[in-house]
């Protein structure tokens, strides 16, 4: 559905003591050398893994097979001393299992354990949202380290291990959420990055090369182009676990509603038509949510410098300094903002609609970029926005819009199954007070 880089197994893992790196066959006599002592096995399952047919029978060709475990080298000597993996990914629940995994005797009782946990954890949470650990029931060394780093003991099971059916405790571990502060000054850090591009493309040559995408209906520019591409490489390499829906990267919406987890929306270029005609009026929008609810919201116009940005529950700001939304209570005062599709199959619709709002309104401007006109509504230089849109046109916007104090919905019911934050028709943003009266002049449109 939307872009997530898959699970990496076996990566390279640098700590203060220990490295892990991917395991090899040429790791099978250091690696028994460490594992070689009866006592790491007596409480373990399978207490015959120091014996060496066992142990490369049972342990070391699994290991390797799976393509997912990993060695533990101490940076001051360079010995092998321990090995674990990662086991049972599910893509779908986003939980994987951290597991087989020893040290040598040498090297029990300081921070080892913890170090290595912690860094196969840190990895593992780019991707997973739950770290689970399947010890044998009666290991309570090991139960007691696995608890040390904080795992909450789920329940007990039976699994079969070499045709035999033993007791498991399960514990688990879920990942942190993510600081809303930290992704929110990412965003505006990769908006400057994403506008400076944009205006460095105007500058070259006969600037940005333009085609149209969609059957020929819409405007799509290189500059488009490559901005996604930088926004999405910097949010892969930040967060690689994160899903991503872009514009520009042939997203699927099926499902939009349903997704869970971390999921990035962004519009490399709101308001390519104006950019590509020389109108100063384009912005680069970047949301991020979390199980569907809006986090953060950035949009950034680079040519006038003006950064809208929100995180939920903290407010609205432009260029960091406060925005409310305008306190008009009089729709007959108020300056209205809408746009127009690609597409033109329901004009006369949409023309109804203009011309009730103008009846009813001050006047209207129309500017182009949706993502700004609803940002303009929450900073008070318009009044009342409505269209029906792209999910990337509005998404930080809406958050932004929400925080400065506007009211952001719908006025015509939004579909059964389908979530507020996603549905794209029939927008409406405004003050409390002229949301219904504006709400009310659109509806005899239909």
């Amino acid at each position: 559905m939307t872009q997530q880089q898959a699970f990496d197994f076996q990566p390279t893992l640098k700590g203060r003591t220990i490295t892990l790196r991917p395991l090899c066959e040429d790791d099978l006599e250091p690696l028994y050398a460490a594992a070689s002592d009866p006592m790491i096995w007596e409480l373990h399952p399978d207490p015959e893994r120091y014996q060496r047919e066992a142990f490369e029978a049972r342990y070391f060709s699994g290991a390797l097979a799976s393509g997912s475990a990993l060695v533990a080298i101490d940076n001051a000597t360079g010995d092998i001393v321990g090995c674990s993996r990662y086991y049972e990914w599910d893509p779908v629940a986003e939980e994987v299992a951290i597991g087989f995994t020893f040290l040598a005797r040498s090297r029990w009782g300081g921070a080892i354990n913890r170090e290595m946990k912690t860094l196969m954890l840190d990895h593992a949470f780019q991707w997973a949202r739950r770290v689970w650990f399947h010890i044998g029931k009666d290991n309570k060394r090991s139960r007691r380290g696995t608890e040390k780093v904080g795992a909450q003991f789920s329940h007990e099971t039976q699994k079969e291990i070499n045709g035999q059916v033993l007791d498991y405790a399960y514990y688990f571990i879920d990942r942190p959420p993510v600081p809303v502060d930290e992704v929110l000054a990412f965003s505006k850090q990769i908006a400057r990055e994403a506008g400076a591009l944009m205006l460095a493309e105007l500058r070259r040559g006969n600037g940005p090369t333009a085609h149209f995408k969609h059957a020929g209906q819409e405007l799509v520019t290189e500059a488009d182009i490559k901005a996604d591409t930088l926004i999405c490489d910097a949010i892969r390499a930040r967060y690689p676990g994160h899903q991503i829906l872009a514009e520009e990267s042939a997203p699927d919406l099926a499902q939009l509603s349903q997704l869970e987890g971390p999921l990035w929306v962004i519009d490399p270029i709101d308001g390519t038509v104006n950019y590509a005609h020389g109108h100063q009026h384009s912005a680069v929008s970047i949301a991020w949510l979390v199980d569907g609810v809006l986090q953060t919201g950035v949009v950034y116009n680079p040519y006038s410098d003006e950064m809208f940005s929100a995180a939920k529950g903290q407010g609205a700001t432009l260029n960091d300094q406060p925005i409310q939304v305008a306190q008009k209570t009089e729709l007959r005062r108020a300056l209205f903002a809408t746009g127009f599709p690609y597409i033109k199959n329901d004009m006369e619709l949409l023309i109804r609609r203009v011309g009730l709002m103008l009846t009813h309104c001050a006047d209207l401007r129309r500017m182009g970029s949706a993502a700004l006109d609803i940002c303009w509504v929450a900073a008070g230089r318009l009044d009342v926005y409505y269209e029906n849109l792209s999910v990337w046109d509005f998404a930080a916007a809406q958050l932004i819009a929400i925080e400065a104090g506007a009211r952001y919905g719908h006025f015509l019911p939004v579909p059964d199954g389908t979530s507020p934050v996603f549905h794209n028709k029939n927008i409406l943003v405004s003050n409390a007070t002229l949301y219904a009266r504006a709400e009310e002049v659109l509806v005899q449109a239909e």
